[in-house]
């Protein structure tokens, strides 16, 4: 199998931290808790966590009692259980990862991410001569329902989406079932499915998570696929008994102006780099609470704390009352969800993509504050799949787009011109008419608002069909549309289900072939 590495800024868009953090992490690394870029950088980091400071914090017993319970039901196999055991050992250390549950497994960023930690935790058991488990925490806790309710394949050179009815919420993902077999809607997403080696295998995969909540449907397609290569999966309501759980949650309630001084600081920083985490500090809490089955929001208001949707403010001693009552009715936000888990798991490293190394920089005093071991963040496989035929044309595929993405940068300057152009003949004509009646005064405008909606549409056009501003884009529409569909890197559009039904077995082959998991360029994988 052959690859094709290219620097990832090639590649465009991204977080412009998570890509500094690729080509420059020396400016980067104070930030950071240690350096990424070699197996003995992060063996070093590793054996801290053996050191007499955090030797004694972690429970791995009960920890792996926990995620047993959670993983029998999907009755795991032996490389799945031989992992458990490894994490229930005194000396054990993981490599975490993680992902919203997301139909058919969700895009192919997710099965880049869960080979990489599978990769990495092989790869520093060798080194350090040292139990190491990879785990992939299922983030179903996450109500964003348009996230992980879409499927999309590509059909006859274009991108076909599908998505199941339901109403977006604020209902985590773990009580939203999927419709029940019978539904009509299935036979619609099975259709989809490209013909290939595991075609049966998806369809079964896909209508044997009927009536199953999607985070259940996640996991247990993600043990299916990916336990033989070892990996472990846990949801967060399995650790909601975990005294580590309720420990940084009320840490966050007790300390919230201390944490969210700690996040603002970090924030300035960047922004003094002209830098952003992507992840806004605000005046709500890191945490939600579970209110009639859906995930409100916290405000800080002083003395006082709000929780959207009621109408009586809470004090901080009845918040930390009914956690003690009810841990199961909070779940961190993003900026709290990796110092839960680096506080319930002795993790070495997280692997991620750019936008979550970005706003994980922001977490080094959250994790001081919080007594709680940082992990190094290792950045995730990226990769595209790329037929043999057009392993040639890749490269000069990608000088194209970039020429391409120039003139569609160009093509906004021209029409914020034009645009202000339009707004400030309007003005002037209605200046010059004010004397006249009103009824042409009213046809004025609308003749304003139907000329400046004509502009929008024109440059969501271009937008949505770049081709449209190149005359060479005819030898490259197709692999355009195959490799970048509607202009986004195939990882993230393409559901790994989908391409699990194509390309069979080797799909996964050409994520584990990669010879060097610490090449962290963008590969083309000839498949």
């Amino acid at each position: 199998m052959r690859y094709l590495g290219f620097e990832q800024q090639k590649l465009g868009g991204g977080n412009e931290l998570g890509q500094r953090y690729l080509t420059d992490f020396p400016r980067l690394e104070p930030f950071y808790a240690a350096d990424y870029r070699s197996a003995q950088s992060l063996a070093s980091h590793a054996i801290k966590l053996h050191g007499r400071t955090w030797r004694s914090r972690y429970d791995r017993a009960l920890t792996a009692q926990l995620v047993s319970a959670y993983i029998e039901p999907f009755n795991p196999p032996p490389a799945a259980q031989a992992s458990l055991k490894k994490l229930a050992d005194r000396q054990s250390l993981c490599v975490l990862t993680g992902q919203q549950a997301g139909l058919g497994g969700g895009p192919l960023l997710t099965l880049y991410k869960a080979v990489t930690a599978v990769r990495l935790a092989a790869e520093m058991e060798a080194a350090l001569a040292l139990p190491v488990v990879p785990l992939f925490w299922v983030a179903s806790d996450d109500s964003d329902v348009e996230e992980v309710n879409r499927f999309r394949v590509l059909q006859e050179g274009r991108l076909a989406k599908f998505r199941f009815n339901m109403a977006a919420g604020k209902t985590p993902v773990r009580d939203l079932p999927l419709p029940a077999a019978f539904d009509d809607q299935w036979a619609k997403l099975l259709a989809l499915l490209p013909e290939g080696p595991k075609t049966a295998e998806a369809k079964d995969l896909l209508t044997s998570a009927a009536g199953l909540d999607f985070g259940t449907a996640f996991s247990r397609l993600l043990l299916r696929l990916l336990g033989p290569l070892g990996l472990l999966v846990v949801e967060p309501k399995a650790l909601v008994q975990h005294p580590a759980w309720r420990r940084i949650i009320a840490a966050e309630i007790d300390q919230r102006e201390a944490h969210r001084l700690l996040l603002r600081r970090a924030a300035d920083r960047f922004e003094a780099q002209g830098l952003s985490a992507g992840v806004p500090v605000t005046n709500q809490l890191n945490l939600f609470r579970h209110v009639k089955g859906e995930r409100r929001r916290i405000s800080d208001g002083g003395v006082r704390l709000k929780i959207d949707g009621s109408e009586s403010p809470m004090t901080k001693s009845a918040l930390l009352s009914a956690l003690k009552a009810d841990p199961a009715g909070f779940s961190p936000s993003a900026l709290l969800r990796p110092v839960i888990q680096n506080a319930v798991f002795p993790t070495l490293a997280y692997v991620g993509g750019q936008a979550e190394i970005a706003y994980h920089g922001l977490l080094k005093g959250l994790h001081r504050a919080t007594q709680t071991f940082m992990p190094a963040l290792f950045p995730r496989i990226s990769m595209t799949l790329v037929q043999s035929s057009d392993m040639r044309e890749f490269a000069d595929l990608l000088a194209f787009r970039g020429r391409l993405q120039w003139r569609q940068n160009e093509a906004g300057v021209l029409f914020d011109t034009a645009e202000r152009g339009v707004r400030a003949s309007f003005a002037a004509l209605k200046q010059d008419l004010g004397a006249l009646a009103k009824p042409l005064a009213s046809e004025v405008s609308r003749l304003e608002v139907k000329t400046l909606q004509s502009l929008t549409d024109v440059r969501g056009r271009v937008k949505r069909e770049p081709l449209a501003v190149s005359k060479e884009s005819a030898p490259s529409a197709r692999l355009l549309e195959r490799y970048f569909p509607e202009g986004e890197l195939q990882e993230r559009e393409l559901t790994w289900l989908g391409e699990y039904a194509r390309l069979g077995d080797k799909l996964v082959q050409a994520v584990q072939g990669l010879p060097n998991i610490f090449d962290f360029r963008h590969h083309a994988a000839e498949v």
